[in-house]
């Protein structure tokens, strides 16, 4: 399922996602969800994690990411399974606990238990970079 438009993290530049998060784990989880997702998909989500967490050196390095192979973050042509993982994204950074039913639901359907792991495990290591930015 990989996007030959997906970002390519391993730039030239030397800012790979390694440097997004100070949690080694984070890159760890990058690369088991990224097979399953594609680059483009975690992309769009990190985006959205970062965005609604004011994380915005993140939220930056992912708009980046994003324009440079296309995709305008403000308004994307998205796929169904991006589109939940966006909505899904910044629910969570509002309140990881308060996710409305309909939307978990979605969620648990779209997504088998290991992967749903993984990413809600992403998604609070995102979390807590933004959190770590504002400091």
């Amino acid at each position: 399922m990989a996007d030959e438009s997906a970002p390519d993290f391993n730039g030239s530049d030397g800012n790979g996602p390694d440097e997004v998060s100070p949690f080694p784990e984070w890159q760890v989880l990058r690369e088991e969800i990224v097979p399953f997702v594609g680059e483009r998909a975690l992309s769009l989500l990190a985006f959205a994690l970062f965005d609604e967490a004011d994380g915005f050196e993140g939220a930056a390095y992912f708009r980046e990411l994003l324009n440079e192979s296309g995709t305008d973050v403000d308004a994307p042509e998205v796929t169904e399974a991006e589109g939940l993982l966006i909505r899904w994204g910044r629910l969570f950074a509002r309140d990881a606990e308060g996710i409305p039913a309909d939307v978990q639901t979605q969620f648990e359907r779209a997504f088998n238990p290991q992967l749903r792991e993984k990413l809600v495990q992403f998604a609070a290591l995102t979390v807590a970079t933004a959190t770590t930015e504002q400091q």
